[in-house]
């Protein structure tokens, strides 16, 4: 037993502990206590005086423990002289009844009891002291086969409330010693009930004929046990002036409509009907038609009829009528027909009219899955709350709520309403009429995107909305505008993050709070303005139970991960920058490399890309013959002597390519260049000092190098050496190819054996000429 310090506290709950004793003076610093709840422990021992000095004790509850007779002190209760609350029941058997009772019979002031009952035992007469005693429970373990012997004491109490527990059976003169009995509840023990406990409890009730009561309340009847609602039963309830009738739980297998009719019209008394958690299998649901014969109900909550299915084609077509009437009692504030699965309705909802409807403030229709939701509902100007879930609303009226001015709560859950809705011509029309709305449930509605439109009105009050197991993936189509939601819930849909346009939205909207839980949420750099936003912004209030995916793909704690935000913000600056200067340094690095290797290839590039481009131009290289003999490749300082060269070639019938002569006016000169080397036999390069120095004749050279490397054609190229250049002064070029090469060296001493003008004009004829004379010659065979 914890020890508690002096305070003020009046409200003290321990249930659920595994305390076994209660210790002398376990109260005395806490003398304020007005309750105390120690059931469902292990008590086994409560000493003398435990509850000594609590003399503002008005509540105690010592149920499910083990206590026993042996348990608890003569005088155990002595002092609790506010005590108006005892429950004592679902402890070990006692031995003896008298005893137990007799140790509860010196609280004076108490007004309700809850007790055990051993079987065979009865209320003993010393609970008469108990002048202020009003509400009695009976609790029993195995069952228990109530009569008048088991009350028989209690005649001398003005019982007012009688709860019996754990029921088997009763006899018929059960309650003959409660004559001021105005409240009655009888809980069935499912295992030990008789086959024909409903009919030995109604029998029971007769003794109450003529009598004005409270409530009746029946719970527990097992499926085994399933009865209809028939004459007898009615004939019963007739008799009573009873304004509360509760049979949940009961296995009522159906109502007949005559007795349930008749029972309608000769009672004046009942207010409140409740008839859930049936069973409801009858042929026909007629009975919601007696409805309307009640004078004073308020309240009725019956499960919709589960309708087997009619062969006779005259009710088809009755139930697949579009126009139909129903007719309410005048006074009745709340209808709950939902059935507690889904049910298939063939009736759809399309102009149907509520008579006496003008009171009616709830109806709860869920489950109820009529044909199509195309249509309206008359006559309920006055509803407040409405549920329509497990409807077939993939066909759509725009008007479906139109005639509810005062709705302020709709249920739509696993409505198809992400159909319906989307399919609506003008979806704006939807809400229109409903001004006052304050909640909307559109939980698993298959909903993607909410349609344009919808909450485009001037609500009166803020929405709390619940968009929950859908297929949501952004805010879209939700309206800019302040103060529409208070709280709009979004769990377990498709959001990895809300976009930077959703916060701009929701800073608009500023809702209160926004439930994402069950969300696939991604806790990443690349969401870091989401993590950032949720921080500081402060409405999710789920944030204990959402879980994130990390970038390693774990699991986290939403709100554990937040904690440590600015730390991973950190990180992921340095991870910008560490890729940012990464991609930065490759970049540079594979431009300085493909600087380099078009450095070292330029000459290659160049030529492949004027071949591609000359191609591109429908360029053909004769097949054949070639249209030059020789192009001469020269300085132009040296124009002069190349003048003269081809003057002296030009009789002999060489047909050579100047640049100056054949270059075509408005071409690029390295095309030229390109297509004079394609169309000549030889290439002719003059080496002078003057050509080392041109940048064009390192070009040619070039060009000329990949051309016979292409075309293998590496004899083409002769070089005439003037002005004594060695060879280790030429070009590189040419010096790779120079195994190659043709070599005349212009003489430059005309006294030299064998080195006049006349041997190097020879020279040069016989080199131009090897080409041609053996196209020549092959012709000539052919």
């Amino acid at each position: 037993m914890p020890v508690f310090l002096h305070n003020s506290t009046t409200d003290l709950n321990l249930q659920g502990n595994f305390i076994q004793v209660v210790p002398v003076w376990s109260f005395k610093k806490s003398r304020q206590l007005k309750r105390i709840d120690l059931s469902h422990n292990s008590l086994t021992m409560i000493e003398r005086d435990a509850f000594g000095g609590l003399v503002e004790l008005a509540y105690l509850d010592l149920n499910t423990n083990r206590l026993t007779t042996d348990s608890l002190p003569v005088d155990i209760f002595k002092g609790l002289i506010s005590l108006q609350e005892l429950a004592i029941n679902y402890n070990y058997d006692y031995n003896e009844n008298y005893n137990f009772q007799s140790k509860i019979s010196i609280i004076k002031s108490l007004v309700r009891l809850r007790i055990d009952l051993s079987t065979g035992q009865q209320i003993h007469q010393c609970l008469c002291k108990l002048s202020n005693l009003q509400e009695i429970q009976i609790s029993a373990h195995h069952g228990q086969i109530y009569s008048e012997h088991s009350f028989h004491n209690l005649k001398c109490q003005a019982i007012e409330v009688l709860f019996l527990d754990s029921v088997s059976s009763l006899a018929s003169n059960t309650f003959t010693s409660f004559p001021n009995l105005k409240t009655l509840r009888i809980n069935i023990q499912i295992l030990r009930a008789v086959d024909d406990v409903i009919s030995n409890i109604f029998n029971s009730l007769k003794v109450f004929k003529g009598r004005n009561m409270t409530e009746l309340t029946i719970t527990g009847n097992p499926i085994r046990n399933g009865f209809v609602m028939d004459h007898p039963h009615f004939e019963v309830l007739q008799n009573i002036c009873l304004q509360k009738l509760f049979l949940v739980g009961d296995s009522i297998l159906g109502i007949r409509f005559r007795p349930f009719g008749r029972y309608a019209l000769k009672e004046n008394c009942l207010e409140e009907l409740i008839m859930s958690d049936n069973i409801m299998v009858d042929r026909k649901d007629g009975y919601l038609f007696v409805f309307c014969l009640f004078k004073h109900l308020r309240i009725i909550r019956n499960p919709h009829m589960i309708v087997r299915k009619r062969r006779n084609k005259r009710y088809s077509d009755l139930e697949d009528n579009v126009s139909y009437t129903v007719c309410l009692p005048k006074t009745l504030e709340e209808l709950d027909l939902h059935s507690p699965v889904k049910s298939w309705n063939k009736r759809r909802i399309a102009n149907i009219t509520v008579v006496n409807g003008s009171h009616l403030k709830i109806l709860n229709l869920a489950n109820i899955t009529f044909q199509d939701c195309n249509g309206t509902i008359n006559g309920l100007g006055n509803l407040e709350f409405l549920d329509m879930s497990g409807f077939n609303c993939t066909i759509l009226s725009e008007h479906l709520l139109t005639h509810f001015p005062k709705l302020i709560t709709l249920g739509s859950q696993n409505a198809y309403l992400g159909i319906g809705l989307n399919s609506l011509q003008n979806a704006s029309k939807f809400f229109e009429m409903n001004l006052d709305l304050q909640h909307i449930n559109l939980i698993q509605n298959n909903i993607n995107s909410l349609p344009d439109g919808l909450f485009n009105h001037p609500f009166r009050h803020p929405i709390s909305i619940s968009l929950d197991k859908n297929n949501l993936q952004s805010l879209s189509n939700f309206p800019s505008k302040p103060n529409i939601f208070k709280h709009i819930s979004l769990t377990q849909n498709k959001f990895s993050c809300l976009s930077n346009d959703d916060i701009d939205k929701l800073n608009i909207i500023k809702p209160s709070s926004i439930s994402l839980r069950g969300n696939p949420i991604e806790c990443s750099c690349k969401t870091l303005h989401f993590m950032k936003w949720v921080h500081h912004s402060g409405i999710i209030n789920d944030l204990t139970e959402t879980e994130c995916v990390l970038q390693n793909g774990t699991l986290a704690n939403l709100s554990h991960f937040l904690q440590n935000l600015k730390t991973y913000e950190i990180s992921c600056q340095t991870k910008f920058w560490v890729a940012l200067a990464s991609s930065v340094t490759s970049v540079t690095i594979l431009a300085i490399i493909l600087g380099i290797v078009y450095y070292r290839y330029r000459f290659a590039f160049e030529y492949f890309f004027l071949r591609i481009k000359m191609k591109l131009r429908h360029y053909q290289p004769l097949s054949n013959e070639f249209e030059f003999d020789g192009f001469i490749s020269y300085s132009h300082k040296d124009f002069t002597w190349v003048t003269d060269l081809y003057d002296k070639l030009k009789p002999k019938g060489f047909k050579l390519c100047l640049h100056h002569k054949d270059f075509l006016a408005g071409v690029p000169i390295a095309e030229c260049i390109v297509k004079a080397i394609n169309s000549s036999r030889k290439v002719v390069f003059i080496i002078t000092k003057d050509f080392l120095e041109s940048s064009w004749g390192s070009y040619e050279i070039e060009m000329t190098r990949m051309h016979a490397f292409r075309e293998g054609r590496e004899s083409m190229v002769i070089v005439i050496l003037m002005d004594d250049i060695k060879k280790d002064k030429l070009p590189k070029a040419l010096k790779e190819i120079w195994y190659k090469v043709v070599c005349i060296v212009w003489p430059s001493n005309s006294e030299a054996p064998y080195n006049s003008e006349e041997t190097f004009y020879d020279k040069l004829c016989i080199t131009l000429s090897d080409g041609r004379m053996r196209i020549s010659d092959d012709n000539t065979s052919i």
